[in-house]
């Protein structure tokens, strides 16, 4: 039996997975207020089908409401890869086509 686990442990040594079903956050370590629904970690990034998190005005270093993180559908990640590979391109001054404006327009209204 300690064979089979050392093997198993061995196979897996690599994985760095986490799956939390609902997390409420009161005003956290962060000061952040939200919720995180059906939630994957999977190595750094993570994945949810419906988080929103954010921060409340307080005087003192949070002068106005702030969006700190949201995902929809599992699409955060995808969604800001597009837009930094677009916002590179455009720094560069690669000619961007209309869809990729268009999208680019999109994309800075949901990051900014």
């Amino acid at each position: 039996m300690k064979r089979l686990l050392e093997r198993i442990s061995w196979a897996t040594r690599k994985w760095r997975c986490e799956f939390k079903l609902f997390n409420l956050l009161l005003h956290d370590q962060h000061g952040s207020w939200g919720f995180k629904l059906f939630t994957f970690n999977i190595t750094i990034k993570e994945y949810s089908l419906l988080a929103f998190n954010c921060r409340l005005p307080n005087k003192t270093n949070v002068r106005q409401f702030t969006v700190d993180d949201w995902d929809v559908l599992f699409l955060h990640n995808y969604l800001w890869g597009e837009y930094d590979d677009l916002s590179d391109s455009k720094l560069w001054g690669v000619k961007l086509s209309k869809w990729e404006g268009v999208k680019l327009h999109f994309l800075n209204k949901l990051f900014k």
